[in-house]
C-alpha cells in the first residue's frame, strides 16, 4: 500500500473513533450541536473512503484511451465529497432548529479537548505527506478536516455558554444557534471543494510558482534555447507540460532533434517537477 494510501486509512480509522465518541456524548448528553458535529465527523470518514478509491484508480496506467493517465479521477472524487458536504450542511442546518436546549456538564469539555487533539494530529500528518507527495486528495481532506476543528471548538463555546442559560435566557438558544453554524461551516468548506476542484477538472492551467520556478531553473542549463512558453496543466498529483521553444536558429535539424530529446528526458526523470507528459513545439521566433 502506498503513503497516499496508508494516511488515508490512518485518517478514516480516525474519524470514524471521533464520530463514534462525539454521537455517544451528543446521545448521552442531549447536545444537538455535538451531534451536527459527529455527522459531520462520520461524513469525513465516508469520504475518506471514496478518496481511497478515486487514490486507487488516479494511480492506474495509462491506456489507449486515456493517454495521460487517470490522474483527474482525483477531482471527480473531491467533487463527490464537496457534493456529500452540501446536502450534509443543508440538512444540519434545518435539522437545528427542531432540537431541545438542554444544559451538558461541564465535564464533557475534557471529551471535546480529546477529541480535538486526535484531530489536530491527523491533519499535521495528513498536511505534511500531502504537500511532500502533491497529493491533491490528501490535501482536500485537510481541508475538510479543518471544517471539523473548527465545528468541535464551537461546541466547545456553546457548552460553556449553556451553563449560564438559566440567568440569561437568550442563551439557551446557543446549541441551535451553533448547530446552524457548524452547517454553514460545512457548506463553505463544501463549497471550495466544489469551486476548485471543477477548475482542475476542466483543464486548468496551474500558476503554482514552484513547480513552475523549478522548471525554468532546469530549462537555463540549455544554453542553446533563446526564448520559451510553458503551460503546466494539473491531472491530480501530476503535471502534463505543453511548451513552446526558440532555440539557436544555426542549430541542425539533427541537433535540434537530440536537444528535444535530452529536455523530454530531464523533465520527466527529474522528481521535483513530478511531470509525467511533455509535449514541445520549436519555433524559429516565439510571438509576445
Amino acid at each position: 500500500m502506498k503513503v497516499e494510501q496508508r494516511v488515508l486509512v490512518y485518517s478514516m480509522i480516525n474519524n470514524l473513533i471521533i464520530a463514534i465518541i462525539k454521537f455517544i456524548g451528543g446521545a448521552v448528553f442531549g447536545l444537538g450541536s455535538l451531534l451536527a458535529d459527529g455527522m459531520h465527523t462520520f461524513s469525513d470518514f465516508v469520504t475518506d473512503i471514496v478518496c481511497l478509491i478515486g487514490s486507487k484508480i488516479s494511480k492506474k496506467k495509462p491506456t489507449k484511451y486515456h493517454p495521460f493517465g487517470f490522474g483527474r479521477v482525483e477531482y471527480l472524487t473531491n467533487l463527490f465529497v464537496g457534493v456529500v458536504l452540501l446536502l450534509l450542511g443543508v440538512y444540519i442546518v434545518v435539522s437545528s432548529f427542531f432540537k431541545e436546549s438542554v444544559i451538558p456538564p461541564l465535564s464533557l469539555l475534557y471529551l471535546l479537548v480529546f477529541v480535538f487533539l486526535i484531530k489536530v494530529i491527523a491533519i499535521i500528518v495528513m498536511y505534511h505527506i500531502g504537500k511532500k507527495i502533491n497529493s491533491g486528495v490528501l490535501i482536500t481532506s485537510v481541508e475538510e478536516s479543518k471544517a471539523d476543528l473548527y465545528s468541535t471548538l464551537g461546541v466547545v463555546l456553546i457548552t460553556i455558554l449553556l451553563q449560564y442559560s438559566n440567568e440569561f435566557s437568550i442563551l439557551k438558544y446557543a446549541d441551535m444557534i451553533g448547530s446552524i453554524l457548524i452547517g454553514l461551516i460545512v457548506l463553505k468548506t463544501a463549497f471550495k471543494i466544489i469551486i476548485d476542484n471543477s477548475l482542475s477538472l476542466l483543464g486548468e492551467v496551474d500558476e503554482d510558482e514552484a513547480p513552475i520556478n523549478n522548471l525554468k531553473n532546469l530549462l537555463k542549463e540549455y544554453k542553446r534555447i533563446k526564448d520559451y512558453d510553458i503551460e503546466l496543466i494539473k491531472y491530480g498529483s501530476y503535471y502534463k507540460l505543453q511548451m513552446n521553444l526558440e532555440l539557436d536558429p544555426t542549430l541542425s535539424l539533427r541537433q535540434v532533434t537530440n536537444l528535444v530529446n535530452k529536455l523530454k528526458k530531464d523533465i520527466r526523470y527529474h522528481h521535483s517537477l513530478k511531470i509525467k507528459y511533455v509535449t514541445i513545439y520549436v519555433t524559429d521566433k516565439l510571438e509576445k
